[in-house]
């Protein structure tokens, strides 16, 4: 399919990529249309989306970079920045068409319905789009798709009138006559209100006219206030609403002196906020913001997990608002046609944001038009001619983010062992990637891959609430499988993994990448000739993270806890060499913060002390490990250092032992070696990971043999 992206520098691009799957609990859209934002998506097509610029405007970001080349090195950190500025971002939010497959738990939506589509990263300029069902909207009888690709536009708008609270007879002034200000004065006028349109550019001073009955002012006439002042026999204006983009904070002030007293000023584009306090304190004006599209939006549990608002608490939420627009629409109360300026197909998206630069209102992006054979069929796997070298294993990369590409790509690139033959990711990531690589299939589908007989290694980097399912898939297809931590959520997931890793007589491993560093191997030799019990302490400085991120989400990343916790659980019961017989921990009620101690049957102690309230450019992980009188001290991976303790010091750049743990899946795929790591190891971590979120919970220590044995160890409930 075909879609819309601007790279890291602002250029457009218009590529094939593979179709998105369909979303639990939303819709697999074919696109008819959709419509480009005048305002927001300009700044890309302007070059104002060039994230290097964005990057020097943004001095903390600089700083980042260094804390970034600090700790991974100037080649790691060029290199990301060189892939970000290469990198393909999607762009659209407000699209039309009809759904091709609704999700599992897609409420009422179903194959062949009319919907309008909204949402950044959803509603894309694209043939075919996977959105959420809190996004979609069903649309009337009588609606055509191109009127409703404006929704999103139109939600705004009607947001926007919502917020300025308006009653019949009211006058209000619109400032700024662009398309959601078009729309805006429309709107006032279905409400019964008199409407005072400004705009400097005449043409669309002559179209609010035209569409509302609105009277106009010419702001490039001087003294926009004193305008309004005349129109309303020096009363002013009920109510301001501010739909212009501007950085300066001239406006917003301005519309304080168009005001009665006690009127309200809405400021729904973006536009300085330096305010003046002498107009607004005197007219004891209220001055509000309206958020997009309505209630919900920016809120991932609305948007993105489905969860709707009360009716009776939140009456109008963004897609209610979807919906009220589109039923306007379909009354006739709003005039979409006289907006459009120009369509143009999506092979010509260049031409159409060209359009939109040089001041066209309403700018249409096509996709060809429905045919009377009802939902259209889809394709979802983009194959590339690439022939893979001979003696190399076969690999499946599922999940192309960040890591992935920093990380994996460039070890699967070096290996000896490994040939990329597929990436299975979203449409975007997958194209790129098998783009650069020249894997010879990009897919958003697991089983084009899985049933490719030169793949035999499949390479999980997905978020983690879906290890479980993707690597039993590749499993039981015959498939080796590499899975990143953590290897599941759940025990239940991990036992099953195992077993079908059994059935299957294919290996299974787990990406525990620190224990094969050679500061790692180093230690663990030097740890093992050491009778009696040891103590090991691994302090991670692990940095910030938003409470919005994926990874706080119990169900989805496990938390830092579960999430990245078991990494540093797994190293400490490596170098102690068995499975800990107790576990007790203390945690910060938000996640953030824990420390786990665990007792081995020789009274061997590790602890694991894990921080996200450090400094970033602090060392991240420093492990301390004490045995028979001595003791070794590993820094970041860079340096091992021993005092009084047998051992081979290290000293060099950091190496976290990702491509060691790659060689040796390989060379175990191949029966050179043994797994460095097996599934066992992952189902240990998991399980120590749990227990010790139990015992935070309880405030006790926690038998590991015990609990294994209760029912909260059950699999049927996953050790939870």
């Amino acid at each position: 399919m075909k879609q819309v992206f601007f790279d890291g520098k602002g250029k457009l691009l218009v590529q094939d990529v593979p179709a998105p799957a369909a979303p639990a609990n939303g819709a697999l859209v074919r696109v008819y249309a959709s419509l480009i934002s005048s305002g927001t998506e300009m700044t890309a097509a302007s070059g104002g989306g060039s994230l290097i610029k964005k990057a020097l405007e943004q001095p903390q970001l600089i700083g980042r970079a260094i804390q970034l080349a600090l700790r991974e090195g100037i080649k790691f950190t060029a290199g990301q920045v060189q892939d970000i500025s290469e990198s393909w971002f999607p762009v659209g939010y407000s699209a039309a068409g009809m759904i091709i497959e609704p999700g599992r738990e897609s409420g009422n939506f179903q194959a062949g319905d009319r919907v309008a589509c909204s949402g950044a990263g959803f509603a894309n300029h694209a043939e075919v789009d996977a959105v959420p069902q809190n996004l979609l909207a069903t649309i009337p009888d009588g609606v055509a798709y191109k009127q409703a690709a404006f929704t999103s536009v139109g939600s705004i708008a009607l947001q926007g009138v919502r917020r300025a609270e308006v009653s019949l007879g009211e006058t209000v002034v619109v400032v700024g006559l662009g398309l959601i200000g078009q729309i805006t004065t429309q709107l006032l006028d279905a409400a019964g209100c008199l409407v005072i349109g400004s705009d400097p550019v005449g043409e669309r001073r002559e179209l609010a006219a035209k569409l509302s009955g609105a009277q106009t002012i010419d702001p490039t006439l001087g003294d926009a206030s004193a305008q309004v002042m005349a129109l309303t026999g020096g009363l002013g204006a009920d109510k301001v609403i501010l739909c212009a983009a501007t950085k300066s904070s001239s406006p917003t002030n301005e519309a304080f002196k168009m005001c009665r007293e006690r009127g309200r000023v809405v400021m729904v584009g973006a536009m300085g906020m330096d305010i003046e306090r002498t107009e607004f304190y005197n007219r004891e004006l209220d001055f509000v913001i309206s958020r997009s599209t309505g209630p919900g939006r920016y809120d991932r549990d609305y948007e993105e997990r489905g969860i709707d608002y009360p009716y009776g608490l939140v009456r109008w939420t963004e897609q209610r608002n979807m919906a009220a627009f589109l039923q306007l629409v379909a009354d006739g109360k709003l005039d979409l046609d006289s907006l459009i300026t120009a369509e143009f197909p999506v092979e010509q998206a260049g031409e159409a944001y060209q359009a939109v630069q040089e001041g066209a209102v309403g700018v249409l992006l096509t996709y060809g038009e429905p045919t009377a054979e009802g939902v259209p069929a889809v394709e979802k796997v983009l194959v590339r001619a690439s022939t893979p070298k001979r003696g190399k294993i076969g690999l499946a990369l599922v999940g192309a983010g960040n890591f992935a590409k920093a990380v994996h790509l460039p070890n699967i690139k070096k290996s000896e062992f490994f040939d990329l033959q597929a990436v299975i990711s979203d449409g975007v990531s997958a194209a790129q990637v098998a783009e650069k690589t020249g894997a010879k299939i990009a897919t958003t589908d697991l089983d084009a891959a899985l049933v490719d007989p030169d793949v035999d290694v499949v390479l999980i980097a997905t978020r983690h609430h879906l290890h479980a399912g993707q690597t039993i898939r590749a499993l039981r297809a015959g498939k080796h499988v590499l899975v990143e931590k953590p290897m599941a959520l759940t025990v239940a997931d991990c036992r099953a993994m195992i077993e079908a890793a059994q059935e299957a007589g294919v290996l299974l491993t787990v990406d525990f990448n620190r224990r094969m560093a050679p500061t790692a191997q180093a230690l663990k030799a030097a740890l093992d000739q050491i009778g009696g019990p040891k103590t090991v302490i691994f302090r991670v400085n692990a940095g910030p993270l938003a409470a919005s991120h994926w990874l706080n989400d119990l169900n989805e990343g496990g938390g830092r806890l579960l999430g990245e916790g078991v990494h540093f659980v797994d190293f400490v019961a490596g170098m102690i060499g068995g499975d800990p017989l107790t576990v007790s921990a203390q945690g910060s009620l938000d996640g953030q913060d824990f420390v786990i101690t665990m007792r081995f049957v020789d009274d061997s102690l590790g602890v694991v002390a894990y921080t996200g309230r450090g400094d970033p450019a602090f060392p991240k992980e420093r492990v301390e490990a004490f045995a028979g009188g001595g003791v070794a001290v590993l820094d970041d991976f860079k340096t091992l250092a021993f005092s009084r303790m047998h051992g081979q010091p290290i000293r060099g750049g950091a190496d976290k032992g990702h491509r060691a743990l790659l060689e040796n899946f390989g060379a175990a795929i191949q029966g050179k070696a043994a797994l460095g790591v097996s599934g066992l190891d992952g189902l240990r971590a998991t399980r120590i990971a749990l227990v010790a979120r139990e015992s935070m919970r309880g405030g006790e220590t926690i038998d590991m043999r015990a609990w294994q044995e209760s029912p909260a160890a059950d699999p049927d409930s996953g050790g939870s």
